[in-house]
């Protein structure tokens, strides 16, 4: 899935440059956006998933990490290609690049064991990444969930969507992550978009926006393991929405910065760790069975608030408190939607719906299908 949805973003960006009208420019610049956006999701999943839970938070800030260098090497080659057709020419050529390693990556060895019962390409795959690192692999040493115990292994298509009925909890979660993403969405790349309103120098805006960002993603990994993933993201979203109503001050702080823009970056930081770990969360709350749907589902909600996102320039033509105090607001409820998650700080991730609505009526369930030191 994540090859051909790559394969389909580099593919599109190519076909962008040669568009020989506006309507195939809007079809391919769609299928672009899908593509890439549903691609990075896939890896990001995948690579969480064979990641040992202990080890979450440093490789989830590594791999934002990236994205945010990846934001910076966009800029530079905006400023330095002019030429939107070039620009985008080199958008699918990046793209191809990232589809070869994706041909050598295995399937998660737990999306096999749990929704495949393909137990033995489970254990091939953790024996070859094993190998891959140096680190000999005796198949024996997996603690691997006996099948005979779980006879609903395997759920249909169907099946999955009519849990989403049948499990109230899982609905319910679904929904309060949908929120969060969206929120999340919009603010970030509100954010984005507004410097030019923010700033008196649009270029230092950014610069501080991006070095802002970096430090909120390396920031991050010691609060998600201290505080935990619910209660680190619910203080990132509170302060967020205390600097954006800090921001409606008007106190000059030097010739070039004023308090608004001091309080409107450290409130854009927050939001881009809660935007950086809000993935990490809904990995380990989401069961594998219907993992692919809830990202999905969020990666849409995500998408309403970043198509929303960039609007917010005009409402800062409209009225500049007015604009704070909408992000204040959405950034507070978000906060408050935390309460009712469950945190999943050293908390093996489940594998299907029931177990989500067990552990809501506080009952014990192991759903680990690999020891800690082995965990897929």
């Amino acid at each position: 899935a994540v090859v051909s949805t790559q394969s389909t973003g580099a593919l599109s960006s190519f076909a962008v440059s040669a568009s020989p009208n506006v309507t195939m420019l809007f079809i391919c610049r769609f299928l672009q956006g899908v593509g890439v956006f549903v691609g990075f999701t896939g890896m990001y999943v995948l690579l969480l998933e064979y990641t040992a839970s202990r080890y979450r938070s440093l490789v989830n800030s590594c791999i934002l990490l990236m994205w945010a260098l990846g934001y910076l090497l966009t800029s530079l080659i905006g400023y330095t290609v002019y030429s939107w057709k070039w620009n985008s020419a080199i958008t699918g050529f990046l793209c191809t690049v990232t589809v070869v390693p994706l041909l050598l990556v295995p399937e998660s060895a737990r999306f096999l064991l749990v929704t495949r019962d393909n137990m033995k390409g489970a254990v091939e795959n953790l024996t070859w990444l094993a190998n891959l690192n140096n680190a000999p692999l005796d198949s024996s040493q997996l603690q691997l969930t006996d099948k005979d115990q779980a006879p609903e292994v395997q759920p249909s298509f169907l099946q999955t969507l009519k849990d989403f009925l049948t499990y109230t909890e899982l609905t319910i979660q679904t929904v309060c992550q949908m929120w969060l993403w969206m929120v999340s969405g919009f603010v970030y790349y509100g954010f984005s978009f507004s410097w030019s309103k923010l700033s008196t120098n649009i270029y230092i805006g950014y610069l501080l926006a991006a070095v802002g960002e970096v430090i909120a993603y390396v920031a991050m990994v010691p609060m998600l393991d201290k505080l935990g993933r619910k209660w680190a993201n619910m203080s990132f979203f509170f302060a967020g929405a205390a600097s954006f109503i800090v921001a409606i001050g008007q106190v000059n702080l030097g010739s070039d910065f004023t308090l608004e823009q001091l309080s409107c970056l450290l409130g854009s930081m927050a939001i881009a760790a809660v935007f950086g770990s809000i993935y990490l969360y809904t990995l380990e709350l989401a069961p594998t069975s219907h993992r692919g749907k809830i990202l999905g589902s969020c990666s849409f909600a995500a998408r309403i608030g970043a198509f929303l996102g960039p609007q917010a320039p005009l409402l800062f033509e409209w009225s500049r408190v007015g604009a704070l105090i909408i992000f204040a607001a959405l950034s507070l409820s978000a906060g408050l939607v935390l309460f009712r998650l469950p945190d999943t700080s050293k908390v093996a991730t489940p594998s299907t719906a029931g177990e989500v609505q067990a552990r809501a009526r506080g009952e014990n369930t192991d759903s680990s299908t690999v020891s800690e030191n082995k965990a897929v």
